[in-house]
């Protein structure tokens, strides 16, 4: 047996068991579960999807402002396009597949794959920080005891997220990464307004996506908006979870089991499980969604229009 056919069979035996703890973990506490707090309202639930759309589309506009700031000079739509079409490799693990689309998009256009490193790094680096932003700030705001003592520790890890940006620092500590990687060093030519402007866009894009998943929760199971921001924080803290765990494609499982965990301060256990599965079936329906509206307006935009026909002639 090959390393690589043996890596994909512990890899997935390791996906498997965490679904398997976490369903083991939801029969166990079943009893917690009060099937009169479930319901469905429909309109919620188009709400959340139109708002999570929204929060995609977002963060794409925000991929097109790092490509500009980078001088890489594609039209807005086609920018969209590439990165939307390119975040479907999330689904393959490794997350190399999503990467690898980009680059060969953006050779077609004549833009480096240098250049596109740059901003895919200058991105990444943006969006963990924007995710670690948002749960320092949902720390902050939400009203657990466990929490209020790290307080002034949270402050001071949203000012070094403020002090990594700063590109000499940002240059720095990205090139001492590419050299354990063996790769070019790379050269951050965007200024500090436009790193804070990025850092900026990808918070508001995550608070979009906390008032999207508010509304994706209340479609089913009624909870106070007190909690936005703490539910808001606990995905954006799962989600990095997820996305360090390069052997699960899009972090299928280890974002489950983290958001099961963090979300039982203030969910029941069984009810943290469905919110925490749903969540999964919810986000990839919204992103087919958005792929589907972006590749019929690009087949509607290329379709040449028909030619006027002529009239009849008599016979």
């Amino acid at each position: 047996m090959s390393r690589k056919t043996l890596f994909k069979i512990i890899k997935y035996t390791i996906i498997l068991l965490i679904f398997f703890f976490i369903l083991k973990y939801f029969y166990e506490n079943r009893y917690t579960l009060n099937y009169n707090q479930l319901h469905f309202n429909f309109m919620y639930l188009g709400i959340s999807v139109l708002i999570y759309v929204a929060h995609i589309f977002i963060n794409a506009a925000v991929w097109y402002i790092i490509t500009k700031q980078n001088n890489c000079n594609i039209p807005f739509f086609e920018t969209i396009k590439m990165r939307i079409y390119s975040d479907f490799g999330k689904y393959i693990p490794g997350k190399i597949v999503a990467y690898g689309i980009l680059f060969y998009s953006y050779n077609q256009k004549s833009i480096s794959k240098k250049r596109i490193a740059v901003c895919s790094f200058q991105e990444l680096i943006m969006g963990t920080l924007a995710a670690i932003v948002i749960a320092l700030v949902s720390i902050y705001f939400s009203d657990i005891a466990l929490l209020r003592k790290y307080y002034a520790a949270f402050l001071v890890m949203a000012v070094v997220c403020l002090i990594v940006i700063y590109p000499p620092v940002l240059e720095f500590t990205t090139n001492k990464i590419m050299k354990l990687l063996r790769r070019e060093p790379i050269s951050i030519i965007s200024n500090y307004a436009q790193l804070v402007l990025v850092l900026l866009l990808f918070v508001i894009s995550w608070l979009v996506f906390g008032l999207g998943f508010y509304f994706f929760i209340n479609s089913f199971y009624t909870y106070s908006i007190s909690y936005y921001f703490f539910t808001t924080g606990a995905f954006a803290i799962a989600g990095l979870l997820g996305f360090v765990a390069i052997f699960a494609p899009a972090g299928l499982g280890v974002r489950e089991g983290a958001l099961v965990f963090i979300l039982g301060y203030v969910f029941t256990r069984a009810i943290s499980v469905i919110i925490s599965l749903l969540s999964r079936v919810w986000m990839i329906f919204c992103e087919l969604i958005f792929f589907l509206c972006i590749f019929v307006l690009s087949y509607c935009i290329k379709k040449p229009y028909l030619k006027q026909s002529t009239p009849n002639e008599k016979l």
